[in-house]
């Protein structure tokens, strides 16, 4: 364990590091972050010795750190530092030798069967073994950097100590390093401190955090420190916003920088009608949430395409057939939601309304051939089935993530008003449905003026979306209905 109680140092008589208290358990992966100038590296300086305390106590595994050795701290702690000069031309496996250097004995301190193991080991891990016979001064700096890590876990510490470890590093390298050291801390109970400026890389490999502003540790903690957006806005003097990532459950930042305005036309669109799709292309990205084929969940799109297959259409890979055509109609795939109707095209419906002064544009392309009831039990097709509603709601508003989601709940709602007026029914149950077995949602918002938290059937964009859904779909509903009737 590391302790560390009321510290104070820096260079001189300069106090850099102003009265911290803090306590690393062994074994975990701690980050120090920080904008630069708040003292992190020279923490990391007053912890291993190098600079001297000029107030407060460092405890080390329950003994102060001046009364280890400096034989004693070189094979308790090892250190990664942002420098990689070396001023002998060295060979690589040289470099990583001399990590070994505190656990050789003997006045010439000759390289035994153990140490030989050792180096060839992390050389592996850090994927430098390859550049073993290779002059270090002719490797690039990532290449550089991972040696120096090696040369770091050669020395077996029980410490390891990290100042920007992924400097001059690409992504897989970034990756790769930081999961072997991950790797490498749960094997070895290792405790590491690390100096890490990416916030979203602290975020995915950290156990701890500790934030530094001004020479003070500002908070030390859970990974929750990095969801505390109007802290963290303090300490870097900008905007930030935090989500989740997609995947795992820890936090992610976005960085807002101050950008100039563009000029946003709000719901004006170019629309595109074919026997094959309909395509709405709009000048400026939209934030939206949909469960659309492509493009679902929460993205930022300018293409909204509803495409038409037949009835017995049984694609294996749907997504990939939807690509597949925005590509041979030059539209771009990376900014589309993407839907598929087996209704024909010819009836669908678009309304543009006005509520109380939101612009609300609803696209809608509806069938009820498998119309159900969703609180009626009944067989479940968990395979993929082409949609029969397909509701697209454009509204000219900055709208929240969460409002986002209450506007797709009160898109729903109207949508199963329509149902029950046109008493549609479940074939299988009798009871009236709430919908098909293969609806599809998109709501797009343009972002535009202050932010909206809600969405809901209580306020103006929750009414302005349930009215403007409900008289759409009634007219896509009627225009199925005739043409039902028509091929009977």
């Amino acid at each position: 364990m590391l302790d560390i109680k009321h510290l104070s140092g820096g260079y001189q008589q300069t106090s850099i590091i102003r009265d911290i208290t803090l306590t690393i358990e062994t074994g975990n992966f701690y980050a120090l972050i920080g904008p630069n100038g708040s003292g992190k590296t020279t923490l990391l300086k007053l912890i291993t010795g190098v600079l001297q305390i000029q107030d407060g106590t460092i405890t080390i595994f329950n003994q102060s750190l001046h009364n280890y050795s400096a034989l004693e701290r070189a094979k308790m702690m090892a250190v990664l530092s942002q420098e990689a000069n070396v001023e002998f031309d060295f060979l690589a496996e040289e470099i990583v030798m001399l990590g070994r250097y505190p656990h050789q004995k003997g006045f010439f301190k000759n390289i035994s069967k153990r140490d030989r193991i050792v180096v060839e080991e992390v050389m592996k891990q850090t994927d430098v073994f390859q550049f073993r016979h290779q002059p270090f001064k002719k490797l690039s700096g990532g290449e550089k950097q991972r040696v120096l890590l090696a040369k770091a876990l050669a020395q077996e510490p029980k410490i390891l100590f990290l100042d920007e470890p992924t400097n001059h590093l690409d992504i897989k390298h970034t990756v790769t390093m930081l999961q072997h050291l991950k790797e490498y801390q749960r094997k070895n109970n290792l405790t590491i401190v690390a100096i890490l400026h990416d916030l979203n890389t602290a975020a995915l490999f950290a156990d701890k955090i500790g934030l530094l502003s001004r020479g003070k540790l500002v908070e030390t903690g859970e990974l929750s420190i990095l969801q505390n957006e109007e802290q963290l806005r303090d300490v870097y003097e900008v905007a930030i916003k935090n989500n989740y990532h997609p995947i795992i459950p820890k936090p992610q930042i976005s960085v807002v920088p101050n950008q100039e305005e563009q000029q946003n036309l709000g719901l004006e669109y170019e629309l595109k009608k074919t026997d094959r799709y309909i395509h709405l292309a709009f000048n400026n990205p939209l934030r939206t949430i949909s469960n659309g084929v492509l493009g679902e969940g929460l993205q930022w799109c300018k293409n909204f395409c509803n495409f038409n297959v037949r009835k017995d259409y049984n694609g294996s890979y749907p997504k990939g057939d939807i690509i597949s055509w925005l590509r041979q109609e030059e539209i771009s795939e990376y900014d589309t939601v993407g839907m598929m109707t087996a209704v024909n095209l010819k009836d669908m419906s678009i309304v543009q309304a006005e509520y109380e002064g939101v612009k609300i544009l609803a696209v809608i392309t509806a069938g009820v051939g498998n119309a159900v009831d969703i609180t009626e039990k009944a067989v479940v097709d968990a395979s993929f089935q082409i949609g029969t509603v397909n509701i697209m709601v454009f509204i000219d508003a900055h709208l929240t993530d969460g409002a986002l989601v209450n506007a797709v709940q009160s898109a729903t709602e109207a949508k199963t008003k329509a149902f029950i007026d046109l008493h549609i029914k479940d074939a299988v149950t009798g009871t009236f449905a709430t919908g098909t077995s293969t609806d599809c949602i998109l709501i797009a918002a343009t972002q535009r003026g202050e932010p909206t938290p809600y969405a809901g059937s209580g306020t103006v964009i929750g009414k302005g979306i349930g009215l403007t859904v409900y008289k759409t779909l009634m007219e896509a509903l009627r225009k199925y209905e005739k043409r039902s009737e028509k091929q009977l």
